[in-house]
C-alpha cells in the first residue's frame, strides 16, 4: 500500500537522523575529560529508545537487566531489529556482524561505542571476537550475544554456539538470559528476503508488539551448563509469552498486520 511506503520513508528519515546525531555525540564525547565509555553506552541506549519510538514498537518488559557488575547477556534471535529492542533496556557490548561496522554513520558510532564484530565465515575472525569478548568481560564490560548466531524463524531456539559461554565460564562471569517474542510471526527474518527488504518492511508497519522477559542470575565455571540453562529458560520463556498470541504455530497475519 501506498500509504505503508510513504510511512516507511518518513521513518526512515526519522531514523538517519537520530543517527547522525548519535554519531557525532559520540565522536564529541571522545574530545571531552569523561568516561567515554559509560556515556557512549548511555548514547547508545537513548538512541535505541528513539529508534523504537518512531518504528511504535510497543514493548512489554518483563523483569530488569541488573547493572550491579558485569555479565554475559545472551538471548534468542528473531529479527534484525532486535538488538534496537535490547540495547533500550540493557547496557552492554554486543557482538554484532561484521558487516554492520560498514554502514554509513552507523557503523562509525558502533565502533565507537564498544561493539564487537565477527564474520562468521572467517576462522580468524571468529577468534579475534571471542579474544575481544574476553578482554572485554576481563575489564568489567558486560557483553550481549545472540548464541544462535542468526536469526530464524523456527518455534523455538537453534542450536547455540558455545564459545561466549567458555569464556563466561573461565572468567566466572554469571549469565543472564532473555528472551524477545514478536506477537507477528511475519515479523520474524527468515532470510527469504533481504536484510534490506526486512529492514523496510519493519519501518512501513503501523505497530509491532513485542516481549522481551529477562531471566534469573545462573551462575556456574562449566560453560556446558551455562549453555543449556540459558537455552532451556529461553525456550521455556518463548513457549509461555505465545501462549497467548496463538502458540508456536507458523500462523497467517496478525489483525494488527492486515490493518497496517
Amino acid at each position: 500500500m501506498l500509504a505503508n511506503k510513504i510511512r516507511g520513508y518518513i521513518r526512515l528519515f526519522f531514523v538517519f537522523i537520530i543517527t547522525i546525531l548519535a554519531t557525532f555525540a559520540v565522536f564529541f564525547i571522545g574530545i571531552l575529560p569523561i568516561n567515554r565509555y559509560k556515556w557512549g553506552l548511555k548514547i547508545r541506549r537513548l538512541w535505541s529508545k528513539l529508534f523504537i519510538i518512531i518504528l511504535n514498537y510497543k514493548v512489554e518488559v518483563i523483569g530488569k537487566f541488573p547493572t550491579d557488575r558485569n555479565y554475559l547477556f545472551v538471548g534468542n534471535h528473531r529479527s534484525s531489529m532486535d538488538p534496537f529492542v535490547s540495547l533500550a533496556y540493557l547496557q552492554a557490548n554486543p557482538v554484532s556482524r561484521s558487516d554492520v561496522g560498514k554502514y554509513p554513520f552507523l557503523g562509525k558510532g558502533a565502533v565507537r561505542t564498544g561493539i564487537i564484530f565477527v564474520d562468521k565465515a572467517s576462522k580468524t575472525s571468529r577468534s579475534a571476537s571471542k579474544q575481544a569478548i574476553y578482554d572485554a568481560l576481563k575489564e568489567g564490560k558486560s557483553i550481549m550475544i545472540y548464541p544462535e548466531g542468526k536469526t530464524g524463524a523456527q518455534p523455538l531456539t537453534a542450536t547455540f554456539q558455545k564459545g561466549s559461554f567458555d569464556v563466561a565460564a573461565e572468567l566466572n562471569v554469571p549469565v543472564i538470559p532473555f528472551a524477545i517474542e514478536y506477537k507477528s510471526l511475519n515479523d520474524y527474518w527468515d532470510h527469504t528476503d533481504t536484510m534490506a527488504g526486512h529492514y523496510f518492511k519493519n519501518l512501513a508497519k503501523w505497530r509491532t508488539d513485542i516481549r522481551l522477559s529477562i531471566g534469573d542470575v545462573i551462575y556456574g565455571d562449566n560453560s556446558w551448563t551455562l549453555l543449556r540453562q540459558s537455552q532451556q529458560w529461553i525456550n521455556d520463556e518463548i513457549v509461555r509469552m505465545r501462549s497467548d498470541w496463538g502458540g508456536l504455530s507458523q500462523g497467517q497475519e496478525t489483525v494488527e498486520d492486515k490493518a497496517s
